[in-house]
């Protein structure tokens, strides 16, 4: 019976953790794509505080909590990034999965899908409810989102 019950907390992290997020509209995506970009394969360069590339502006650090999408074997995983952010489908999935790692740490309960995902995707894990976002949102929203 002990064992059940300290197995239970456990359980509920792994279930909680591999939840999927929901998705945001296509608008959305393609603001976030637009407001990164102009939606288009930009080659990495030097972007506040790491080297960021593609159509996401998608940094190492991202893309290896995404999850090292499309990798391949025996390529290095700094090649595997930038070859991913240049390409909009692994981009795109790359997105995606750091969403479904991270979308549960938002705690902003009147926000739409699509500015958690616009929050997260620009500030972090813990982008959700940082002021630094803010302005990210409102290019977000004017370029149409919500």
């Amino acid at each position: 019976m002990f064992a059940l019950k300290a197995l239970i907390p456990f359980m509920l992290f792994v279930l909680i953790k591999s939840q999927k997020a929901p998705v945001p509209n296509k608008k959305c995506l393609d603001c976030i794509c637009f407001v990164e970009s102009q939606c288009k394969p930009l080659p990495c360069k030097w972007d506040d505080d790491a080297v960021s590339c593609g159509y996401l502006q998608i940094k190492l650090n991202y893309y290896k909590d995404c999850g090292t999408p499309d990798l391949k074997k025996g390529e290095k995983v700094e090649d595997g990034w930038k070859r991913c952010a240049l390409n909009k489908s692994c981009a795109y999935k790359c997105m995606t999965n750091y969403m479904n790692r991270y979308f549960s740490l938002c705690k902003r309960p009147n926000a739409s899908v699509c500015e958690k995902w616009s929050r997260i995707h620009n500030g972090g894990p813990n982008g959700c409810t940082a002021a630094r976002t803010d302005l990210y949102w409102d290019k977000i929203k004017k370029c149409g989102a919500n």
